[in-house]
C-alpha cells in the first residue's frame, strides 16, 4: 500500500511540474477559412493528406464552387539517387528526395499563397544482405517526408484569411 502511495505521489508531482512549466500538447492547426477544395490528382500523397485533414476539421469542400479557398497541388516528385559507393563498387548509401509545389487561391481567383515549394531529403545506408529491411526503411522514410510536407503545408494554411 505504501509503495502504491509513493508511485501515485511521484506521478502527481511529475504532472504538476509539467503543468507548471507551460508544457502543453501541440494542437491541430486552426484554419480560418470556412471550406477548401483540394485540386490535386487522386494518387497525390499531399492532396490525399490535405483532403483527409480538412475533412477531419469539417473544412473540406467537395465541389470547387462551395469552397472559400482552392489549394492546387501542381507538382509532386519522389526521387532516389546514389549518395556513395563501397570500395567494391556496390551502393552503400542513397538519398531520397520529395519535392512538392502548391499554391492557394481565394474563390474569386486572388492568390493567397504564391506557388511554393517544399523540398525534403533523407539519407539512408544500404546493405545488400538486408534488402527487405532496407526496402521497408525506404518506404518509411518516403512516408515520413510526405507527412512532414503535409504538416508544413497545413501550418502555412493557418495564415490564410480569405
Amino acid at each position: 500500500m505504501r509503495r502504491y502511495a509513493i508511485k501515485y505521489l511521484a506521478v502527481l508531482a511529475a504532472a504538476g511540474l509539467l503543468g507548471g512549466c507551460g508544457f502543453q500538447l501541440r494542437e491541430q492547426a486552426q484554419l480560418l477559412f470556412s471550406a477548401a477544395y483540394v485540386d490535386a490528382p487522386d494518387n497525390s500523397p499531399l492532396g490525399n493528406g490535405l483532403r483527409l485533414s480538412l475533412g477531419g476539421q469539417k473544412k473540406r469542400a467537395m465541389k470547387r464552387e462551395d469552397a472559400a479557398v482552392i489549394i492546387r497541388v501542381t507538382r509532386e516528385l519522389h526521387s532516389k539517387t546514389i549518395l556513395s559507393l563501397s570500395g567494391t563498387g556496390k551502393v552503400s548509401e542513397y538519398r531520397l528526395e520529395y519535392e512538392v509545389e502548391y499554391a492557394a487561391y481565394a474563390a474569386a481567383g486572388t492568390e493567397l499563397i504564391a506557388p511554393s515549394q517544399i523540398h525534403l531529403t533523407r539519407d539512408f545506408n544500404y546493405d545488400d544482405n538486408h534488402v527487405l529491411a532496407k526496402e521497408t526503411e525506404e518506404a518509411t522514410l518516403n512516408r515520413s517526408m510526405e507527412e512532414e510536407a503535409l504538416r508544413q503545408t497545413l501550418r502555412r494554411l493557418t495564415y490564410i484569411k480569405p
